[in-house]
């Protein structure tokens, strides 16, 4: 199951107030800490594009720690179209496994959002979402469909359903790694080929130093 997070902050300016709609993934970003982000590149498999080009967009290492992507960081906004620092290209059916190694994803036991993905760019695009307990076996957990760039970075993923509907899953399974699929149904046709990851956060998380094995 999908969730879209709404979030409206209201501030004083003055005598009056006046709404701030903030961007979705802007407000998740604000409430995580450095910990919540997957911090391991387990594998990276370049998908195919039409023109790669030089590559820029090609370092796996740039989806790791905080997000840092913003709606700005396209052609005609104030900050330029996003550079080859910011986060990595899938390509064409290409997909990208992150592991977290301080901590563990969990599901909620609600309907929330427990993982969230930041994807980049002005063109939504669709990503396969799997998580591993080991890195051996995986389940799907979704799709990642980001809906309109302007107001929205990125999809939360709640896993609740997910470990409901699997014998070998409870609500205590813990999660180390996450897998990035690009769907084969996006755009392939330059060096920023498929869906653009930026980050990848456990929402719904514990610390690896709080589990006892």
């Amino acid at each position: 199951m999908l969730n879209r997070l709404s979030l409206v902050l209201i501030v004083a300016v003055g005598a009056a107030s006046s709404p701030i709609v903030m961007n979705p993934s802007a407000a998740v970003a604000a409430s995580l800490s450095a910990e919540s982000y997957a911090d391991d590149v387990i594998l990276y498999e370049r998908g195919t594009s039409r023109n790669w080009g030089n590559s820029r967009y090609n370092n796996p290492e740039t989806a790791l720690g905080e997000a840092n992507w913003n709606s700005e960081m396209v052609s005609g906004g104030s900050l330029g179209a996003w550079k080859g620092d910011i986060g990595v290209s899938l390509g064409k059916e290409g997909s990208l496994t992150l592991g977290f190694t301080d901590n563990y994803l969990t599901g909620s036991g609600n309907s929330d959002s427990d993982l969230w993905i930041f994807e980049i760019g002005k063109r939504p695009e669709d990503v396969l979402v799997e998580i591993s307990i080991d890195g051996d076996t995986w389940y799907s957990a979704g799709v990642a469909d980001k809906q309109d760039y302007s107001v929205d970075t990125g999809i939360g993923i709640d896993i609740d359903s997910l470990l409901s509907s699997h014998t070998d899953l409870n609500s205590d399974s813990l999660f180390s790694f996450v897998r990035l699929t690009d769907n084969g149904t996006n755009g392939y046709g330059n060096g920023k080929s498929g869906a653009d990851i930026d980050a990848v956060a456990a929402l719904s998380s514990v610390s690896k130093s709080d589990v006892q094995d």
